[in-house]
């Protein structure tokens, strides 16, 4: 019965997958209000299977994270260029390390224009040198649960959440929060499974992270985290 079973489900009972992620911004989506971070990754994922039954299968799994980066933009230091009757001066001041901020937007160029007590014209422009810093911040990610449909077909839609915690070599995303973040998601996507032994999966993932109020400020970032994965199991 067991073997006939796994024979006509595509409903491996443990395998192991590689896989990529990648997002390329955040934004306020639901909890997090810092903007224009980057998450690039690479993880390793154990699942098991908990039930199959003929229309759904439901696994568990963990996953580490032993590369993962987060970019925070930065502001690097400022420009003031000074135009009097058409001659211009360039001032630049550098800030001592990049300091994170919370939006690009929110540092635009600015224009000042009036006229000097000798009576010149002038006009002065602010421009902020942005940046961008990439943190190192490895994390595990114990609680994973997924829930795949039509188990008898190769190509099969499959809703996935998951809850764990990273640790960075410094403060994310801002200054005084913490490098211990939480870590939650929620999204979907498909599985293909194209051979005996292996499948191949592309999905999405709501991603938020945040320190709990464990630091000074708990800003929060929202993630479209987009992934691959390459699995490997065996079949009975």
């Amino acid at each position: 019965m067991q073997h006939a079973a796994e024979e006509r489900y595509y409903a491996p009972l443990n395998s192991m997958s590689g896989v990529a992620e990648y997002s390329n911004s955040s934004s306020h989506i639901i909890l997090g209000d810092d903007r224009q971070r980057k998450f690039a990754g690479l993880a390793l994922a154990y699942q098991r299977r908990i039930s199959a039954r003929r229309w759904m299968v439901w696994d568990y799994s963990a996953e580490i994270r032993p590369l993962l980066f987060e970019s925070d933009p930065t502001l690097d230091g400022q420009r003031i260029t000074l135009t009097i009757d058409g001659k211009s001066k360039v001032y630049e001041e550098r800030s001592p390390e990049q300091f994170p901020i919370e939006n690009v937007k929110l540092y635009p160029d600015r224009t000042y224009s009036g006229t000097t007590l000798e009576g010149d014209s002038f006009t002065e422009v602010f421009h902020h040198e942005l940046g961008r810093r990439w943190t190192y911040s490895p994390g595990v990610t114990p609680l994973c649960f997924s829930v795949h449909l039509l188990p008898a077909h190769r190509l099969q839609p499959f809703l996935a959440s998951t809850a764990g915690f990273i640790v960075s070599t410094r403060d994310i995303p801002e200054f005084y929060t913490s490098a211990f973040n939480f870590t939650f998601s929620f999204g979907g996507g498909v599985q293909v499974f194209s051979r005996e032994r292996s499948s191949f999966s592309l999905g999405y993932r709501y991603y938020h992270l945040s320190n709990a109020n464990t630091g000074d400020r708990n800003p929060g970032v929202d993630a479209n985290l987009f992934y691959a994965a390459f699995t490997l199991f065996k079949r009975h």
